[in-house]
């Protein structure tokens, strides 16, 4: 069994080599080019690795002297065949090309390399810049975000603000009026003038006493006088109250006017 199988094997690689020699003859008898010299570089590899030195010496050296693309892998297998054999002048002229193509090989992946990186590094800088762009796309669509709630709140912060002013500005004419209220049911009964102040000192604590030390000069009708205008009194009223004629509340209203000015207690109320 063993015999047969190697008989076997043996017939199958007479069988391929007489096929590469073949392509070899076809190949020699076209015109040169650089497809020949191609097929050359195929039958001389196939014979070198079929250990067949002569043979691939007839297809590598044409290739060699030829085809200046091929030169440097034909030099290869030819420096290999000629270290086996000792050929020296051929190692010589094989080993000197090599060497002499090894600087421009160098070269060549050198170049390569640089473009490599050259081409890493600008992706790379594409990549940097289109991150960036997101980067102030959303950092600017951050900021206006910012902004419209900061204009919001402001917004939200002014509304509040009319309300507290609104609702506080209620409650100080609800104040004054009830004070008002309270002033003319007075005026019904007895000791108007006391019972007037009383109310006007409890609802503005300190505000009388505050009316005496800024003018000082003024009498204590007059006094009695400013609280009466600022409760929007009638002249009749006011005479009544201090048990003065209409005329001379009218003469006291236009000497204050000339002394203190219009409405001291509002501004004292501040």
């Amino acid at each position: 069994m063993i015999p047969a199988a190697m008989k076997t094997a043996k017939n199958i690689r007479r069988f391929i080599m007489a096929i590469v020699c073949a392509t070899a003859l076809v190949a020699y008898a076209q015109p040169a080019g650089t497809g020949r010299w191609d097929r050359y570089l195929d039958i001389g590899t196939a014979f070198y690795f079929e250990g067949q030195a002569d043979s691939a010496k007839v297809y590598l050296e044409p290739v060699f002297e030829n085809d200046a693309n091929q030169k440097t892998t034909a030099a290869r297998y030819l420096l290999d065949i000629a270290l086996n054999e000792g050929d020296t002048p051929k190692i010589n002229e094989y080993a000197l090309f090599l060497a002499d193509n090894y600087d421009l090989s160098i070269t060549h992946e050198r170049q390569k390399s640089h473009r490599q990186i050259l081409l890493i590094g600008g992706v790379a800088l594409l990549v940097l810049l289109v991150m960036g762009g997101v980067f102030l796309i959303n950092h600017k669509r951050h900021k206006k975000a910012e902004a419209n709630l900061l204009e919001q709140q402001q917004y939200q912060r002014e509304v509040y603000d009319r309300k507290l002013d609104a609702a506080q500005t209620a409650i100080e004419k609800q104040t004054f009026e009830n004070l008002q209220k309270q002033a003319k049911e007075i005026l019904s009964r007895g000791n108007q003038r006391k019972r007037i102040l009383e109310a006007f000192n409890s609802t503005y604590p300190h505000v009388y006493e505050r009316l005496k030390s800024t003018y000082p000069d003024l009498t204590e009708q007059e006094y009695d006088l400013l609280v009466l205008n600022f409760l929007e009194f009638r002249i009749k009223e006011e005479a009544e109250i201090l048990e003065l004629s209409q005329n001379t509340v009218m003469k006291y209203r236009s000497n204050l006017l000339k002394k203190v000015g219009k409405d001291p207690v509002i501004e004292l109320l501040g």
